[in-house]
């Protein structure tokens, strides 16, 4: 049985006239990888209406599809709070497209039942196995059983005093977070259950807050039953930002890893949200090892660029890194262009 060269990235929301070479010199990395994966943002589709009462909607025309399929991408994260912007319709057309592209796909589907299929990627005689779940969950993005949608997994957030407001009037609320239990249990069900059709089982939450990196109580909940359960890693986004990498029992939680292809710039984007990274790593039977990170620059109607450690957005993308992940016991290492990961 031989080792498996596993990659992935940020966000990836493609709004182009032509699919072809919008990955620019990151294209070589993903089609020279095995396995790999990626959160696709937004529905590829020209039908549908916007969704009523979102403030924010992304949509790319269906020939961004050439694309995703020029590099080879294994499969796609579908459990997003964007997949569902232009209705199920849009929804239905981009799962067609990747099916006509055979590119696999997880997180969403005609139903419930639908979202929580795991897709299964057989390389090198390893079955690895992917799970999608959205803690993002606009107005009837849940998928239940008879409508479509996102694999839901909610999170809920309360803000309470953390001493006597007679005492500290104007004190600032503490932020407390969790997930609903039943939506966890099931998180843990599925993992257990899809684990024995699978070596190796990767697990994408879409979760946390749109241009924070904070982790959040919920967040650090989520991860640990995953692992708990068997999940072997876990891939986070939605941020836009980068965001904390940790490891649970030796098996890595990277919390965000910002925006790999991102054509719609919203007015509040700043430089922070060109920063991003690939992360990859050799996958056998006992999971992921040889963690590694690839510095690069957000494509913003353009290909992302891969970085060099002779360049400032290098140095600032693994400071940045350091800072956020210190907390978490994650050690982070140079090693010419590309960044060691490992635990402490």
């Amino acid at each position: 049985m031989a080792n498996v060269n596993f990659l992935t990235g940020g966000d990836v929301a493609p709004i182009r006239k032509s699919g072809a070479g919008m990955f620019g010199d990151v294209a070589g990395l993903f089609q020279r990888a095995d396995v790999s994966f990626f959160n696709l943002e937004l529905p590829l589709s020209d039908r549908g209406e916007p969704a009523r009462g979102k403030a924010i909607t992304h949509r790319g025309t269906p020939v961004n599809i050439d694309g995703l399929a020029e590099i080879r991408v294994s499969c796609v994260n579908l459990a997003n709070n964007h997949v569902l912007d232009f209705g199920d319709v849009a929804m239905f057309d981009t799962i067609d497209l990747l099916d006509r592209k055979a590119i696999g796909h997880f997180g969403a589907g005609r139903n419930l039942d639908a979202a929580r299929q795991g897709y299964v990627v057989e390389k090198n005689g390893l079955r690895i196995g992917f799970l999608g779940y959205s803690t993002t969950l606009p107005m009837g993005f849940a998928a239940t059983s008879a409508c479509p949608g996102v694999n839901p997994l909610q999170a809920y957030t309360a803000y309470q005093a953390d001493r006597s407001l007679l005492e500290y009037p104007g004190t600032a609320p503490q932020i407390v977070s969790w997930t609903n239990p039943v939506h966890l249990q099931r998180l843990r069900d599925d993992i257990e259950t899809f684990r024995k059709q699978v070596d190796v089982l990767i697990v994408y939450v879409h979760w946390g807050t749109s241009m924070s990196p904070q982790v959040h109580d919920f967040q650090r909940e989520i991860g640990k039953a995953a692992i708990d359960a068997g999940a072997h890693a876990l891939f986070g986004g939605h941020q836009h930002v980068l965001s904390a990498i940790e490891f649970y029992k030796q098996r890595p939680i990277v919390h965000g890893s910002a925006n790999l292809l991102f054509d719609t710039w919203a007015p509040f984007f700043n430089e922070e949200n060109v920063k991003t990274f690939l992360f990859g790593a050799t996958i056998d039977a006992d999971g992921l090892r040889d963690c590694y990170l690839l510095p690069a620059k957000t494509g913003v109607d353009a290909p992302p660029r891969l970085l060099s450690c002779r360049d400032a957005q290098w140095t600032g993308i693994v400071e940045d890194l350091q800072r956020r992940s210190r907390a978490f016991g994650t050690q982070l290492t140079a090693r010419g262009d590309a960044i060691e990961v490992r635990c402490e």
